[in-house]
């Protein structure tokens, strides 16, 4: 998987066919297929791979951060390899099966930010929103060719993470109500 990803990322969506994979490993087809059925199934378990590299690894390494939660996730997604992200979106761009798996990731990490951001505060609707807005900056970013050293990406989160977060910090009170409607509103509604 992880040398399907580098050829993905270097060499764009056709590198990866099965004989030109096969090649890059100096494996033949035959072993290729030993470990998949199809192409397809190796396309799916290449974009399975990339969702947990784009957002697994990251929620893992955040979930204990002893400083700021928000900030960790920032510097962490916008620190990461670019290069795979840009390819896979451009893969998504006329491939159904990459194009849900991006969809489905962008799912998940408006989710897990605007969890953050009602936990410091947000209302939850307004968390969704500026969740969306930290989402479309990493897309944007990871897009375009800049890129920022040590000093310049914790400016960049620092600011960004001050644009989207409260003024004033909330009770414990309050986080525990915004977290209630938040969880309230997830909940399907009852026939």
């Amino acid at each position: 998987m992880n040398a399907g990803l580098k050829a993905l990322a270097k060499f764009g969506f056709a590198a990866l066919m099965a004989d030109t994979l096969a090649n890059r490993l100096r494996v033949s087809r035959g072993s290729f297929y030993w470990h998949f059925a199809h192409v397809s199934a190796f396309h799916a378990a290449i974009l399975s791979r990339w969702r947990e590299i784009a957002l697994e690894n990251i929620l893992d390494r955040i979930k204990g951060a002893a400083d700021d939660r928000l900030e960790a996730a920032l510097t962490r997604a916008f620190s990461t390899d670019l290069e795979t992200e840009r390819a896979v979106r451009a893969w998504a761009t006329f491939d159904e099966q990459a194009n849900s798996a991006a969809e489905a990731v962008d799912v998940e990490r408006i989710r897990h930010l605007q969890d953050i951001l009602v936990d410091t505060g947000v209302l939850p609707k307004t968390a969704e929103m500026r969740a969306r807005i930290m989402n479309w900056a990493y897309l944007g970013f990871a897009l375009s060719s800049a890129r920022l050293d040590d000093g310049a990406l914790k400016s960049f989160v620092t600011d960004l993470s001050q644009l989207v977060r409260p003024n004033s910090p909330p009770s414990s009170d309050e986080t525990r109500g915004l977290r209630a409607a938040l969880r309230t509103r997830r909940r399907p509604a009852k026939p």
